[in-house]
């Protein structure tokens, strides 16, 4: 059996987001050929590790393109399985799995798009859904958001993390109580893109409140990168510091070292995965109150509303959970083991 994926970066880059959803979903079955199709520069093949790599350039000549290279690939023993809804749109055949991480309609809506990208992008998602043999939902909040409706050929299966292999639970540390934090100053690790949905002007609100008991970090890049960069020296605030993009080793050593990760949103989060992120590590995450974090997070307690109040709040008197309980609940629920089971058996089902 072989498995055509439609995705969006290079796996010559560095690899997030769909790229690493992808690696994962891989190992499920043992698939003989495996072809991941991207955007590139300009319409290439090359081979990167076990996958057989086409890279199309996102214009005009994507419709022929796409169609004229499935026609040449895709063998009865194919299944098709999409991350990207463009390609899905262009491409005139059926779409075997197509995975929602965020409902591109909902996305517009909330980004205020005008009328003509809304209708475009409302046609897209409609049409993926009707071609789509089964639609794969990351969480219930991503499906409730989307156009899908109430039909009954789809599925939904959280994100799992691609670090799991790498954190060994014998080396991770048991939460201590909060009197036992050394010096009480507490370290705070946001793990986001730097877009405007990510409520950062909360964050700098937040560590300006706290500034004598916690010390903020944030890991990512984006196109507020610089200007939160700015803004931090602009008002002095010496405990938030923004990191910009880190590496694999670099994110593993901060979610190592932190005593909690922070998770901010005002729209857009069709999962979180810095929530299970910071289980994996065993450590407590605080999230807003919106999107699919309420359905991820651990209880009730790590929810705040995105006011600087209900944050501070939160955070002068976090909850840490003794032991392994963090941990634990990765393992249960979102371990690669028990999502890889059940990507195994999405395929299967297509056979």
């Amino acid at each position: 059996m072989n498995i055509i994926y439609f995705g969006n970066g290079s796996f010559k880059a560095h690899k997030r987001g769909i790229e690493n959803v992808i690696d994962i979903q891989i190992k499920s079955v043992p698939f003989k050929k495996i072809y991941y199709l991207h955007w590139g520069s300009s319409n290439t093949s090359y081979k990167h590790e076990k996958y057989i790599c086409i890279s199309l350039k996102n214009s005009f000549t994507l419709f022929f393109a796409i169609n004229k290279i499935l026609k040449r690939i895709k063998s009865p023993d194919t299944i098709i399985h999409s991350h990207n809804p463009l390609m899905s749109f262009c491409y005139l055949g059926k779409t075997d799995i197509f995975s929602v991480h965020d409902g591109l309609f909902y996305q517009a809506k909330s980004e205020g798009a005008g009328l003509f990208k809304l209708f475009a992008f409302y046609l897209i998602e409609k049409v993926n859904y009707r071609r789509a043999g089964i639609v794969h939902f990351i969480s219930v909040f991503t499906k409730k958001m989307s156009l899908f409706g109430n039909k009954s050929n789809y599925c939904i299966i959280p994100n799992t993390s691609f670090m799991e292999q790498d954190v060994v639970m014998d080396e991770l540390r048991p939460n201590l109580p909060l009197d036992d934090i050394e010096n009480k100053i507490i370290n705070v690790l946001s793990v986001r893109s730097i877009e405007e949905r990510a409520r950062f002007d909360l964050l700098l609100a937040v560590a300006q409140k706290l500034k004598k008991t916690h010390q903020f970090t944030v890991a990512g890049k984006g196109p507020l990168l610089e200007f939160y960069k700015n803004e931090v020296i602009r008002k002095g605030i010496k405990n938030l510091e923004f990191l910009g993009f880190v590496s694999d080793a670099q994110l593993k050593t901060l979610y190592k070292q932190t005593d909690l990760v922070l998770t901010l949103a005002q729209y857009g989060e069709g999962f979180g995965l810095p929530i299970i992120e910071g289980y994996l590590f065993n450590k407590p995450v605080y999230a807003s109150d919106v999107c699919a974090m309420p359905e991820v997070i651990i209880n009730n307690d790590y929810i705040f509303d995105n006011t600087t109040e209900s944050i501070v709040a939160k955070l002068q008197q976090p909850k840490f959970m003794s032991g392994m309980a963090y941990r634990l609940y990765y393992d249960n629920k979102y371990a690669n083991g028990i999502i890889l089971q059940q990507v195994k058996n999405l395929y299967e089902t297509i056979l």
